[in-house]
């Protein structure tokens, strides 16, 4: 289990880097009071559906109002079914917290042995200003590392512009829409589809 304040697994060390404590293997806290780290399955649950409720409600509604496109609304239920998909064995899923708070979110799934998809990445408003986006994207891509993956890729809206951004700073390149997407042949075309090799 993490500590609490440290937010690291017991035993494991802490290397400072950049103003970051970082964990070898783990969770990373970016300041006293600002922590990312696997979330646990029961007790981080409704968090992270949470956050991802919302983050999937805010894409709905500009979908909507951008390009007339109308999807469902985000099903919380139906997100809690799926977190299981991005945990081990079959890939991991980071939470992150700003003064206790749970305040982004991020997934790393395999769509394959040698490629990983990166799902979910989503800081709530409030906390955009602690650079969260490029910590969890960072940590994610450690994770595929880690599983000897080769290629990474992930998909944004059109209407994304900061994550499009975030994503070309860390060598990400568009690509056509990959096998194994989410995103629906009918919807494709709002969709910027992106891979980096590692």
């Amino acid at each position: 289990m993490p500590l609490k304040i440290a937010a690291f697994p017991i035993g494991h060390a802490r290397v400072q880097n950049a103003g970051k404590t970082v964990g070898r293997r783990g969770t990373m806290a970016m300041s006293e009071s600002t922590v990312i780290r696997d979330a646990q399955p029961g007790a981080d649950d409704d968090a992270v559906v949470l956050l991802m409720t919302d983050y999937m409600t805010w894409a709905h509604e500009r979908l909507a109002n951008e390009f007339g496109v109308h999807e469902p609304p985000a099903d919380p239920a139906e997100i809690r079914h799926h977190l299981d998909d991005y945990r081990p064995p079959k890939g991991r899923l980071l939470l992150a917290e700003c003064e206790g708070k749970p305040a982004g979110v991020g997934a790393l799934r395999m769509l394959s042995d040698e490629i990983a998809e990166i799902k979910r990445m989503y800081v709530a408003p409030d906390w955009r200003d602690r650079h969260l986006g490029s910590a969890i994207l960072d940590r994610l891509l450690e994770e595929a590392r880690s599983r000897r993956s080769r290629i990474v890729r992930l998909d944004t809206c059109r209407f994304m512009t900061d994550a499009q951004r975030l994503y070309r700073s860390r060598a990400f390149a568009e690509r056509p829409p990959y096998e194994g997407t989410e995103i629906p042949t009918r919807i494709q075309q709002y969709w910027i589809f992106f891979e980096r090799m590692l």
